[in-house]
């Protein structure tokens, strides 16, 4: 029972540990490497099971106790090398050096989830026939961890979070301990007092120290910057930055030549800066030479929904052009906060009349439909990123999909205008995306979507103005008025012969281009009478996201491969060009650390050499290969599902943390109840069972998301949780099952460990390559597909035994 207790506390703490990791990442480097903490999870679990097939001394059960203890010191000290010693992810192309760094960061924060894995793997091989009890109680512990990490990371920080985590390592160590095994307890009550302690003061080499390419490290060393407040929850950390330097106004006119105004600055997770006016309460005349004011002088006296505060700058660019009422909806809790508290007096929205500021996800808030508006501003509150980078190329956003424009939409009054600016490319790729979108949410509502849109830019933005119904010549005529007196250049406009060639004079006027690129790609896509074709032409992926398929920012081609291989290494941009290369370099590095992990136990152990000779050469040929496809094949078709149910259900809850927690851990949960109730009882239909539920999932999330996100979140949560539980019942009976049917071969259990690990590892990478390229629907059905594969290899090995 201790056993069971100690790998279950010591599981909890690993799914906390990687839970807190991906905060870590997302802070310190990036958002897209934060799903690197998975792979590292699994890596780590992969090379306990090699380590105990080539050391049958770590299987003993005494052994236990330190592997726990051992998960405890090295989370604390690989967490202190990646801090002290990180990557830098812009000059990988060219510095060799990086590249070994990287791999030395990855390496070492798989090392705690090895000592993890190794007590699982040692419990598995000491009694494979319980190995459904045994996987369960794993399961159970590793779900209570994942429930328990936003709440534990909201009210402690990510910092203190990892070292909790190997706090409750050092606990499970005690719990193992034999009470003869009087230097071993010692060793575990100091190594918890030292990781307490460690965790009241935390020192400065155990601070997240942001890469220097964050615009909060750049603030840190600017003299004249002042971080006022730092606040963390689960799920995003806010940093208040004072600085005379934060000048922040996209898209503002070349007619505006007064100074602007002093500007406070929100980083999030110390990048994306979004600015805070200093306006005391009175409207300022910067807002009335920002982009959005053009629909204001067609739409006087609106009322106006502003999704994403941005800041402040929308909301006083509304009320400046005379809006009736505003409606601001703030899906960040931290800059919901610090507008109504902390910046209350400087961003002079809160409390000021006809603003009212909701905290709301944003398609949350466009599913309830509370009311109807006359302007919907969709808030521009990323930054500006080069193409060239592909930074944010792994980044799903579920408020730029067709389905989230379709929802836009339907808040609009029939004469109303949704609103909202991109940032200019060169060559164009986010404009021309914007556009597909747009006219993809209008193509099955009017018969032809041009007569609804209209387009224009300053030197660095584009904005768009959709209308549910077509602008009238006079509209068209007024929008041109207020674009040519703000001096914005005019893309797009509603076919209207009258007034042709006035628009054509507007085309590239002020903001003068070389060629006007911008306005010849939006019209020949607007024109274009086989969209698909034009997609499939162009230089870049420009195809319009959707809820299946939602990372707006991957323009990625594989034509593109001569050119950035050509640029690698002699162009300051990261990732080489393309965000899609770390992923495949990461897969190589998969694929390589997979078969290492699988074949040198076999190559450095006898005994398993010649149990592989016999299985391959003697009446049980092909057996070993069985096995190994078997767990392989599980171990992909696990991570496959749990990746895509992650992704499917991220928009239902709100936050990527808020949806790693509750998907794994209720995966893990209804696993682990499978595991221990059916995984030697389920009949031979299961697999078919399982493959069904995982081929009509994606139905089932694209007909239950609209109804289920006017909800409050708690029984989002809870829908979620049940909506998990047929898959996840099902998916816990293969490992057990295919462990307890090598109970008379034990040296081959953590070799099968290390097989299941190693096919995870590439297949959480091999996941985001699938969604990136054909959509989330593809991973499950792959999931599914191989689920299928390892019914028919378990149904091999039946027939052969019972031969």
């Amino acid at each position: 029972m201790a056993a069971l207790l100690g790998m279950g506390l010591l599981s909890a703490a690993a799914l906390l540990l990687q839970v807190a990791l991906t905060r870590v990442f997302s802070i310190a480097q990036f958002y897209h490497f934060a799903f690197l903490v998975i792979s590292l999870a699994l890596l780590g679990f992969g090379a306990s099971g090699s380590l105990l097939a080539l050391w049958p001394g770590l299987r003993r059960p005494e052994r236990g106790a330190w592997h726990a203890l051992g998960f405890a010191l090295s989370s604390v000290a690989a967490y202190l090398f990646v801090n002290l010693l990180p990557f830098d992810s812009y000059s990988i192309a060219w510095d060799r050096a990086q590249v070994a760094l990287l791999a030395a960061n990855l390496l070492a924060l798989a090392v705690p989830f090895a000592f993890a894995g190794a007590l699982i793997a040692a419990l598995l091989s000491a009694e494979a026939a319980r190995a459904g009890r045994i996987y369960s109680a794993n399961l159970v512990g590793s779900a209570a961890g994942a429930a328990l990490a936003p709440l534990l990371i909201g009210a402690l920080g990510s910092e203190r979070a990892v070292l909790l985590g190997a706090a409750l390592g050092a606990v499970a160590a005690l719990i193992l301990a034999e009470r003869r095994r009087r230097a071993l307890r010692v060793a575990s009550w100091g190594a918890l007092a030292t990781i307490l302690l460690l965790m009241v003061a935390l020192p400065a080499p155990l601070q997240i120290h942001p890469s220097p390419y964050k615009r909060l490290s750049q603030f840190r060393l600017n003299p004249d910057a002042t971080i006022a407040a730092t606040r963390q929850n689960a799920y995003a950390r806010l940093d208040i930055v004072v600085s005379p330097t934060i000048h922040v106004a996209p898209g503002l006119s070349l007619t505006y030549i007064g100074n602007l105004p002093p500007q406070t600055g929100l980083l999030i997770d110390g990048d994306a800066l979004l600015p805070v006016m200093e306006t005391h309460g009175a409207p300022l005349a910067l807002a009335r030479a920002l982009p959005t004011a053009p629909a204001y002088a067609l739409r006087p006296g609106a009322s106006v929904v502003v999704l994403g505060s941005g800041g402040n700058m929308e909301t006083w660019a509304a009320l400046a052009n005379g809006a009736r009422a505003v409606t601001v909806v703030e899906p960040n809790r931290l800059i919901y906060d610090a507008l109504t508290g902390d910046l209350r007096g400087v961003a002079g929205i809160a409390g000021y009349p006809h603003v009212d500021i909701l905290h709301r996800e944003i398609r949350t808030f466009a599913q309830e439909r509370p009311a109807r508006y006359d302007v919907a501003v969709l808030t521009l509150a990323d930054n500006y990123r080069p193409i060239t980078s592909g930074a944010f190329t792994l980044t799903e956003n579920y408020t730029l999909t067709v389905e989230a424009f379709r929802a836009y939409l339907d808040l609009l009054n029939p004469d109303g205008l949704l609103v909202f600016s991109r940032w200019l490319q060169s060559p164009p790729s986010e404009t021309p995306r914007a556009l597909a979108l747009v006219l993809e949410a209008l193509a099955d509502r009017v018969p032809d979507p041009r007569d609804h849109i209209f387009v224009f830019r300053s030197f660095q933005t584009a904005t768009f103005l959709v209308k549910p119904t077509p602008f009238t010549a006079a509209e068209v005529e007024a929008l041109l008025d207020a674009i040519e007196r703000l001096r914005y250049d005019l893309i797009l406009a509603p076919d209207i012969p009258a007034l042709a060639e006035r628009m054509a004079g507007l085309v590239n006027r002020f903001a003068r281009l070389e060629t006007p690129i911008y306005h010849e790609t939006l019209t020949a896509l607007a024109d274009a009478p086989d969209r698909a074709a034009f997609y499939a032409a162009y230089d870049f992926d420009i195809r319009p996201p959707t809820d299946d398929h939602p990372f707006f920012f991957h323009f990625f081609r594989w034509r593109q491969t001569p050119e950035v291989l050509q640029n690698l290494g002699t162009r300051w941009q990261p990732f080489g060009g393309s965000g899609f290369f770390v992923l495949l370099a990461l897969l190589i590095f998969a694929v390589v650390a997979a078969l290492l992990l699988v074949l040198v136990p076999v190559g450095l152990r006898a005994q398993l050499r010649a149990r592989f000779r016999a299985a391959l050469h003697g009446a049980g040929r092909g057996r070993a290969l069985r096995v190994a496809a078997y767990f392989a094949a599980i171990g992909l078709a696990y991570l496959l599902v749990e990746v895509a149910l992650i992704q499917a259900y991220m928009l239902t809850l709100g936050q990527p943390t808020l949806a790693v927690a509750v998907v794994i851990g209720a995966l893990l949960l209804w696993s682990g109840v499978g595991s221990a109730r059916l995984g030697q009882r389920a009949g031979r239909g299961w697999i078919a069972a399982l493959a069904a539920i995982i081929a009509v999932t994606p139905l089932i999330v694209r007909l239950l998301t609209p109804l289920l996100l006017p909800l409050p979140l708690a029984l989002r949560a809870a829908a979620v949780i049940a909506l998990i539980a047929p898959a996840g019942l099902l998916m816990g009976v293969p490992f057990p099952r295919g462990i307890a049917a090598l109970r008379g071969t034990p040296d081959l259990v953590p070799w099968a460990w290390a097989v299941n690990g190693g096919a995870s590892v590439i297949s959480a990478v091999l996941a985001v390559i699938i969604a990136l390229s054909w959509g989330f629907t593809a991973v499950l059905l792959g999931g599914g597909g191989l689920y299928l594969l390892a019914a028919v290899l378990a149904d091999s090995e039946r027939k052969e035994g019972e031969g």
